[in-house]
């Protein structure tokens, strides 16, 4: 184990010997390795990276439940998961129950040191830095339109707490394809479950995704129209087997997961073709030894 920052990463992955590099980070990080191994084909590179995760929660019958499931998403971890969930989308005008919910849920957290009494829900983002960068981004969906329905504060000065943030980003125009990697969810209101579907993909990253509510025909749709690697129903985004293959596509990956598939790319395939004796023949092409030539 090496801790260290991206100049320790650059020299590992240009470490001559490795005979491949397994990575798990942000999509930036993972195009700049792309292109590191763009003349070693001989390597392999297996990227898993984050994503721009949505959670859709449609005609649910228990609000609450669906609430949670939210707030689990978009929070554990201070957000700091690539599964987190960064959009939850809904259908215009039916939503106000649950979006109450979410609040009141928000109201409730705890954030706080790891040991803390009583215990917290969540703990710091990574660093200074990140929290900074985290409010850049609150701050520009602000700008563009965004309504905060929960306000994403630092109540630790100089520390990096984030608290969670809840922000309605209908109506912003040109919103910023990005991983907000912090405790931020977006709320978008779409008219029916078809284009709940299509900003469901309105995205480049494709890791994660989740329908809360619905039926299970709904479901069939949802499953086979969203653009990701990881896609539940009644469930988190962040969830998934160890099991399982784990990976997305667009920014969220290269089409090699994590988790169940990870063991495959540190070997090399290899086919053989056996019989218990040898045997041989030629038939044809060959001069007839018995005959002479003129």
């Amino acid at each position: 184990m090496l801790i260290g920052g991206p100049e320790q990463g650059k020299a590992l992955a240009a470490e001559p010997g490795i005979d491949g590099l397994l990575f798990t980070g942000s999509a930036r990080a993972g195009q700049s390795l792309h292109r590191q191994f763009a003349d070693m084909p001989h390597k392999i590179l297996a990227l898993e990276l984050g994503g721009n995760n949505p959670l859709v929660v449609w005609h649910t019958k228990d609000v609450e439940a669906a609430a949670i499931i939210a707030v689990q998403s978009a929070y554990l971890s201070a957000g700091q998961r690539c599964t987190a969930a960064r959009r939850l989308i809904v259908e215009d005008g039916k939503a106000d129950k649950l979006i109450a919910e979410i609040q009141n849920l928000i109201d409730l957290i705890i954030v706080d040191a790891p040991f803390a009494d009583p215990p917290p829900f969540m703990g710091p983002v990574i660093d200074n830095g990140a929290a900074d960068h985290v409010q850049e981004q609150w701050l520009n969906l602000m700008m563009k339109g965004g309504k905060p329905l929960r306000r994403l504060d630092r109540p630790f000065e100089e520390r990096p707490y984030l608290t969670p943030g809840l922000i309605d980003v209908t109506d912003v125009k040109d919103r910023p394809d990005e991983e907000i990697f912090g405790p931020v969810l977006q709320i978008i209101r779409v008219k029916d479950f078809d284009a709940a579907i299509d900003e469901a993909n309105n995205t480049r990253f494709g890791l994660a995704a989740s329908l809360v509510g619905g039926t299970p025909e709904m479901y069939d749709k949802f499953w086979a129209s969203v653009r990701a690697g990881v896609i539940n129903w009644n469930r988190p985004t962040n969830g998934a087997p160890s099991n399982a293959p784990f990976g997305g596509i667009g920014l969220s990956g290269n089409h090699r997961p994590t988790a169940f598939y990870a063991a495959d790319y540190c070997a090399y395939p290899v086919t053989s073709s056996e019989a218990d004796q040898p045997r041989a023949s030629l038939n044809e092409g060959l001069r007839d030894p018995n005959m002479q030539e003129d």
